[in-house]
This record gives structure tokens, sequence and C-alpha cells, in this order.
């Protein structure tokens, strides 16, 4: 890798620098990083790793904005059941599905439990990892436009 991607993500919930340099690749328009940035991500699939990091930071974000003022969510919940209509009809078929397993809990939502969704990826092809993983981007990047 020969050059940088200069950019101050917003959410500092993407904690894996390798899936951080993947949202900067996303936001330069490199399509070189960003194909090898998806290989990475589709491949690291383990608790803490790229694809975790990035599940995790679009569902803290997420979160935070489908707050309803004076309406408190209980939790723990899917993120599937706090998800505005209009946002989960927005998702592909196979991120509906790994978000109807994907848990945030902690008194202000301020956890999220990925460890059914990487499950459930594992079982998916690579092209239904793809879409999700393009959801998930293309969600955490309207956040830092």
């Amino acid at each position: 890798m020969g050059h940088r991607h200069p950019s101050r993500l917003k959410n500092s919930e993407v904690g894996h620098a390798r899936a951080r340099w993947l949202l900067r690749a996303e936001l330069a328009g490199c399509e070189e990083c960003r194909g090898e940035g998806d290989r990475e991500a589709l491949a690291d699939l383990a608790s803490e790793g790229v694809f975790d990091s990035l599940l995790t930071g679009f569902v803290l974000a997420r979160v935070q904005q489908w707050r309803v003022p004076g309406r408190s969510p209980r939790y723990p919940a899917t993120v599937y059941r706090l998800a505005p209509v209009d946002e989960r009809d927005f998702w592909r078929e196979p991120t509906q599905h790994c978000m109807r397993v994907c848990t945030v809990a902690g008194a202000r939502g301020s956890s999220v439990d990925t460890v059914p969704a990487l499950r459930e990826l594992r079982l998916m092809s690579t092209a239904d990892r793809a879409s999700v993983l393009d959801d998930i981007i293309d969600g955490l990047c309207e956040d830092e436009a």
C-alpha cells in the first residue's frame, strides 16, 4: 500500500484499525483499497475482528440516531426491532437477517452482542456477506457525511 486516505472519522465505535482504514478508503473513493478492505473484512468474521468492528460501530451509531425523545427503549433488544421501518426496508435481506439476531444491551444501548450475527455471517455465501458489508459501510459513510 503506497498511499493514504486522509480523513477524520466521526464514529469512534469502529475501533479496529483496518476497519477504520476501510472506511477512509470508501470515503476517498479508492476502489483498489476498498476491494482489498472488503476482502479482508469478509474473511475476518472473528469477534473483535474487522467485520465485527464495522458491525458494532454501525449499530451503536444507529441506535443513538433512532432514539425518540420521551420514549426510552427497553434493552436488551434486537437491532431489527429498534430500527425504524424505513431503515429496515433499506437493508437487503441478508442484512435484515443479521439485524434480527444482533442484540443491543446496556442501560442506554451502549453494548452490542454481535456473536450471533457473526455466526450467521459464517453460514452465508460470500455474496450475501458482501451485501451485509455494503449495507453497513453505506450506513457508516452516511454518518460521516
